[in-house]
């Protein structure tokens, strides 16, 4: 049996594409050949799924700080009394603390990049990316890191701009489950009828913050109000930026068609109402909501960031702009909320897409055996 332990920070369980890239392998793994035990910060929504999946979990309060030694000791002793084979890190903070642990375990180590590194990163001020970055040449130089995953071929590049003392990266695609069945809530459901009924649907499913650069988007679809009627942008997800949001939607004159929803469970099930689904983010990996628009046939206008270009245009699903470029955005939209016809066989390319080749069953293939070369 192989033991594989992920540790990981700030997941809620809410529009989390980490989280999700996880339940993926909770879910569907070789339970003859593999067990997966999960290290995070703690939370009760998290912990109730994992435990209904039968998945060991660990608590460690301490990574919910920016530094701690706790959580050093908590991750050292938790790989050492549960003898494990593989430790699989996902973001930063996890990458180091684990790292620094493994020079003393030597356990076979993964690091899972998803969209960001140290140097670019936004989230830290210099002095942590600094710190960061010494641990990084620690780890590398000192310890053992044998594989690291990115998300896209994108990706694969931009952390190899960043640094080169990882071996080189393997891509993987998350993918999607397209035989998803889940339940609606009447009452949101009945609202995005309503709204459906009076025209047409631009739909942003997405976390409210920096890097999903909403604001962006409220100015990009002011322009798109202005040469056509009977559309209307909805923006599911929650997050620290909604209210400055909302008053952004009054000062353009928008307010009355842009409808904000927090966080919807299943949300899968309402995608058959939008007509296109909308990016327009600084960076990415390769956000779930983007898988779920080409399950659900739904086309995807997004920028030239993270993974978007390499599946948009090799399976012709969805069209992609340049980065910030917000008037060729706008061109795309129009392109598509003109053509009923265009809109319908990206959808079906996407779909057909999801279905042949990015599904769980390639996904966790590709995993498992990246663990079992690992070990071979």
């Amino acid at each position: 049996m192989i033991k594989v332990c992920h540790i990981v920070n700030l997941i809620t369980g809410q529009a989390d594409g980490v989280y999700t890239h996880l339940k993926m392998i909770f879910k569907n793994y070789d339970r003859k050949k593999f067990e997966h035990i999960l290290i995070f910060q703690g939370g009760e929504k998290v912990e109730k799924e994992l435990k209904e999946l039968d998945i060991k979990v660990f608590v460690s309060e301490s990574l919910n700080k920016k530094f701690s030694l706790k959580a050093f000791y908590d991750i050292y002793r938790i790989l050492k009394l549960n003898d494990i084979n593989i430790v699989h890190t996902h973001l930063i903070k996890p990458y180091a603390i684990a790292g620094l642990v493994n020079i003393i375990l030597r356990k076979k180590f993964i690091f899972n990049y998803n969209g960001l590194f140290i140097w670019k990163n936004i989230y830290y001020r210099l002095t942590e990316k600094l710190i960061y970055w010494i641990f990084h040449l620690f780890i590398t130089v000192f310890g053992n890191v044998n594989i690291v995953l990115v998300p896209s071929k994108k990706s694969k590049e931009l952390l190899m701009e960043e640094t080169k003392l990882f071996p080189e990266p393997i891509v993987y695609y998350n993918g999607y489950n397209s035989q998803s069945n889940f339940l609606t809530e009447p009452l949101i459901e009945e609202r995005i009828q309503k709204i459906k009924e009076q025209g047409k649907i631009i739909a942003m499913v997405a976390r409210l913050e920096v890097q999903k650069r909403i604001d962006r988007a409220l100015e990009l679809f002011k322009s798109v109000l202005g040469k056509r009627d009977n559309v209307h942008l909805l923006i599911l997800g929650d997050g620290n930026l909604k209210q400055m949001l909302i008053e952004s939607t009054k000062i353009l004159e928008i307010d009355s068609e842009v409808i904000f929803f927090d966080y919807v469970a299943n949300i899968s099930s309402y995608y058959r109402y939008f007509d296109i689904v909308l990016f327009t983010s600084d960076w990415e990996g390769m956000p779930l909501a983007m898988w779920e628009a080409m399950a659900n046939g739904i086309p995807v206008v997004a920028p030239d960031v993270g993974g978007f270009k390499e599946i948009l245009e090799e399976n012709s699903c969805g069209l992609v702009y340049e980065h910030g470029n917000v008037n060729e955005a706008e061109e795309k939209i129009h392109q598509l909320l003109n053509d009923e016809n265009i809109r319908k066989i990206l959808g079906e390319n996407g779909r057909a897409a999801i279905e042949m080749k990015y599904n769980e069953k390639n996904f966790i293939h590709q995993i498992e055996q990246v663990y079992l070369n690992l070990l071979s």
